[in-house]
């Protein structure tokens, strides 16, 4: 942890920056985040993966998301070099909008900067981006109304 303090403020309290935060502090952040929505936007989140596995376990795909306050998010996509373009993305996300679909989700949403066309060809809309993030690339933020 490499924490740096840059301001003092009155009453002792410092405002710090640390450059390798750790995932406690993510999770006490989220935490906190959460404790926060229950008193003012009663949130419940839960949370999903699935995982295409070869007979000896090794990951070849795998799908993470969010089902909260009635929607889908799809946090993270992969699919091993190997078995692009032959369904495991498709199934994947079949699979995780069927799962929302079934919890209650009447939508799902996401972000990605390499596969928009494949999530277009699914379905989805473009409803923002942010242009050069990453540079060179654009970050797209997508939405599907499920059922």
């Amino acid at each position: 942890m490499t924490e740096t303090i840059l301001d003092a403020l009155p009453g002792g309290l410092a405002l710090a920056i640390d450059t390798d935060p750790p995932a406690t502090f993510r999770a006490g952040l989220g935490q906190a985040i959460n404790a926060f929505h229950g008193r003012t936007v009663p949130h419940a989140a839960e949370r999903f993966a699935l995982a295409l596995r070869a007979p000896d376990g090794t990951l070849l795909a795998g799908l993470s998301g969010v089902l909260s306050w009635g929607w889908l998010f799809v946090e993270a996509v992969w699919v091993d070099d190997a078995l692009r373009g032959q369904g495991a993305g498709r199934r994947l996300m079949a699979r995780a909008e069927a799962h929302a679909l079934a919890a209650g989700c009447h939508s799902a949403w996401l972000d990605t900067f390499q596969a928009e066309g494949f999530y277009l060809a699914l379905g989805y809309e473009r409803f923002g981006v942010l242009e050069g993030y990453p540079g060179g690339q654009h970050r797209v933020f997508l939405r599907k109304r499920l059922g």
